[in-house]
């Protein structure tokens, strides 16, 4: 059983015993927890099925003469048609474009069509998960030097960043998990989480770069953006699905389905959170920086994973995120920019 203490504006989980065997279960759980989607989308098979009824129904239940009238009528009211689709998507669009918001951060234009409540209430849900998973084995209790280190490293960059209304107005958790991996993620209702293994490894100043792009997550609103993307692609595949499955036979139109979640998985899905890891290696780096921390040593941390781990085997436009050696070239392109923040912090 957990139990919550609360310390310098954030909350600090611990258990009674950490040292108990670490359940199956958890092994998978970096998967579930650090992608933008635990779920699997099975919106495109009802159109499908849908959409091959109304073509079965069309060829075999319909009279020629009566398919030869229902075109006719369609080919003379052509210009309605036209006009209703096109409106149509006239108002897709406004009602996009109305939950088009200009990021300060990236100064770029950001779908957000849910409400940051609805994030956060899904994500409470993950995070109770975690904790009904970890609560018995794995949690880092409040007095160990480990956890006071890595709350100590948190609370310095919320004290600094304090202005910034993102941080300021959200109420953070800090949890740290009894695991060597090297890993760090957040979620939409500012947990933290940190694993042991990248305490271990990481000094102070690389420690707080790391917690920073955390923080720089949930204060450039990634989850609700992406969530808001996946769901603008769900709904244009499920119109695309039904269209498919009625122009043509239903393995074929399974298979072009199937090739454009495809594409838009690679063009769009992928892109997108080596984007959002990209930004908050930047908006990270600029925290850190206003807490006076050695903004050098964000690109050191990544070139020495890149020379542990050597060049990575894996096709890097297949991942979710930058590999080691273009995220350490990226932060050791900010360290001017950074240091002249620093300056102006009077560090």
């Amino acid at each position: 059983m957990s139990h919550i203490n609360r310390m310098s504006g954030l909350t600090h989980y611990k258990t009674l015993n950490p040292a108990l065997k670490i359940p199956k279960q958890v092994l998978h759980m970096q998967n579930r927890v650090c992608s933008h989607t635990g779920r699997r989308d099975f919106t495109s098979i009802p159109a499908l099925i849908c959409g091959s009824a109304v073509r079965r129904w069309w060829s075999k239940s319909i009279l020629p003469e009566t398919r030869q009238r229902l075109k006719d009528i369609a080919w003379t009211y052509r210009l309605a048609i036209t006009a209703t689709i096109t409106a149509g998507l006239c108002l897709i669009g406004t009602f996009l474009s109305f939950h088009t918001e200009l990021d300060p951060w990236t100064n770029l234009w950001r779908l957000f069509i849910l409400s940051d409540r609805t994030i956060e209430v899904n994500a409470d849900e993950q995070v109770a998960y975690i904790l009904g998973v970890m609560g018995k084995c794995c949690l880092l209790e409040t007095e160990h030097p480990t956890y006071k280190r890595v709350a100590g490293v948190t609370s310095r960059l919320l004290n600094a960043n304090a202005k910034v209304d993102e941080i300021r107005k959200r109420h953070w958790s800090v949890v740290v998990l009894k695991h060597p991996a090297i890993n760090a993620f957040v979620m939409a209702n500012g947990f933290i989480f940190v694993f042991s293994g990248l305490a271990a490894v990481a000094n102070d100043d690389q420690l707080s770069i790391i917690v920073g792009h955390e923080l720089a997550h949930c204060v450039l609103r990634h989850w609700n953006h992406y969530t808001s993307v996946k769901l603008v692609i769900n709904v244009w595949m499920v119109l695309v699905s039904a269209v498919l499955s009625i122009a043509l036979p239903f393995r074929q139109a399974l298979a072009a389905v199937a090739m454009c979640k495809i594409v838009f998985h690679l063009c769009v899905g992928l892109p997108t959170q080596r984007s959002h890891e990209t930004e908050a290696d930047r908006v990270g780096l600029e925290l850190a920086a206003n807490a006076c921390i050695d903004v050098t040593q964000g690109y050191k941390f990544w070139e020495t994973l890149y020379k542990a781990n050597g060049p990575s085997t894996r096709i890097w436009w297949l991942e979710t995120h930058p590999t080691d050696k273009t995220r350490a070239q990226h932060l050791y392109s900010l360290i001017p920019a950074t240091v002249e923040l620093q300056k102006q912090a009077g560090c």
